[in-house]
């Protein structure tokens, strides 16, 4: 169960501090967490998975669910399980092999429900809950002792040897200059808000129109024409794409060469990376989707941007950049979130912890371990996963798997230090 009184203050209470402070309970925090506790041989108590939300895993179930996502775009060898056919076997078990579906030219994908009962069953197996501390942190800071950090929360302060931000992607989502003026009660909204509810918003009386062109914006525009009429607004042609990059920077060698031969914190890295991930993509599963809501006349897809709109009491008075207008409408943004180095508390440990940012505000690490360096080029003790670490970990760092070779990096780097053993080397999906 999770933690209501976690050791906070224990740096003033005498217990030991935690080896592992993750912030952040999402699909990259718990993967680590059950990596440590299976492959480090680290107790529950080592470990605080701090997540404000009241179950792991509940940002990313709730933000897929919002946008009407069906299947999961990485393989069924991508998962929080340290082994990699753990949810094949688990679908097998439950006579759900049906899950598992069938992709030309790429191996199966699981659906949502499938990926998330798996992780479900993954955290209870491990008892990962254990370590969940349902709170924010505010900040990191050295403690007393120079070989301890302290991890401020709204509950109190966690002493711990290893800090990781695991803090999935921007804080805030990204809304064009031509709604950043409208009322608050307007009808636009943005998929990640809090507060979309699609139910909601299928009930609305006019044009609905969802601004984006990548996969986010392509499913939420297939799962709201079945209740309205909709329109896919997009600024280019749709380009399709069945991966997020090509599969072979999954390889850690070829991160190794491609990337970490490029000096750290250098804008010729994140060049490159930019230039492997495809970006703003649909794939062919979802681009079938959307001509077959087409047809059925309940979608358009149309090239263009919106350049000016205003509230009415029948919703918004918009203006295109080819001229025309719409009327009667409503605007679901799927435009993403800011960039993830602009966190609050990215900058906050940055400069509480004398930091090194590199191009584009980016953490400077260390690439074998993915520990962050100090401005004086030394090894601090605070980690990083998800796309902060997109300049060390590559094109795949957000996703899934990105997180498995975080956790690798992690015990490896532990191994060395002297910890309790090596993990165990799984080549599931490389």
């Amino acid at each position: 169960m999770t933690v209501d009184e976690p050791d906070a203050d224990n740096t003033s209470s005498g217990h030991q501090p935690h080896e592992y402070v993750i912030i952040g309970g999402g699909i990259h925090g718990t993967c680590l967490a059950n990596y440590l506790l299976a492959e480090g041989e680290y107790s529950h108590q080592d470990i605080r998975l701090v997540e404000p939300r009241e179950q792991l895993l509940a940002s990313f179930a709730t933000k897929a669910r919002q946008c009407g996502m069906r299947t999961l775009r990485s393989t069924f060898v991508h998962h929080i399980d340290t082994e990699p056919f753990s949810l094949e076997s688990f679908a097998e078990g439950a006579r759900r092999e049906a899950e598992l579906v069938s992709t030309e030219n790429y191996p199966n994908r699981p659906t949502l429900e499938l990926f998330l009962d798996h992780a479900r069953y993954v955290i209870d197996r491990r008892d990962i809950d254990e370590c969940h501390l349902r709170s924010m942190a505010t900040g990191v800071t050295r403690g007393e002792a120079g070989d301890r950090l302290e991890v401020q929360t709204d509950v109190g302060t966690l002493e711990a040897r290893h800090v990781v931000l695991a803090i999935g992607l921007g804080a805030r989502p990204t809304v064009p200059t031509w709604g950043a003026s409208l009322p608050d009660d307007a009808p636009l909204v943005h998929v990640w808000d809090d507060e979309f509810d699609p139910t909601t918003t299928a009930e609305f009386a006019g044009q609905t129109f969802v601004v984006g062109g990548g996969i986010t914006a392509g499913q939420l525009a297939c799962s709201l024409s079945k209740h309205t009429d909709v329109t896919l607004l997009s600024r280019h042609d749709l380009e399709i794409e069945l991966t997020e990059a090509d599969p072979y920077w999954i390889n850690w060698r070829h991160i190794e060469q491609e990337v970490h031969t490029l000096p750290p914190g250098s804008e010729a890295r994140l060049d490159r990376i930019r230039a492997a991930r495809n970006d703003a993509t649909i794939p062919p599963y979802v681009e079938r989707r959307l001509d077959e809501a087409r047809d059925c006349g309940d979608l358009e897809i149309r090239h263009g941007e919106i350049t000016c709109a205003h509230a009415t009491d029948d919703g918004l008075l918009m203006r295109f950049d080819d001229g025309t207008t719409a009327t009667n409408a409503q605007v679901v943004l799927a435009t993403g979130l800011d960039p993830v180095p602009e966190h609050p508390l990215v900058g906050s440990v940055a400069e509480s912890l004398s930091l090194e940012r590199g191009a584009n505000r980016f953490p400077v690490l260390d690439d074998r371990t993915l520990a962050w360096r100090g401005t004086d080029g030394t090894r601090s003790a605070v980690h990083v996963s998800g796309a902060l670490a997109e300049p060390s970990v590559g094109p795949f760092a957000r996703n899934i798997v990105g997180a498995r070779r975080v956790a690798e990096r992690l015990l490896a780097s532990r191994h060395g230090a002297g910890s309790k053993r090596a993990p165990s080397t799984h080549r599931g999906g490389s």
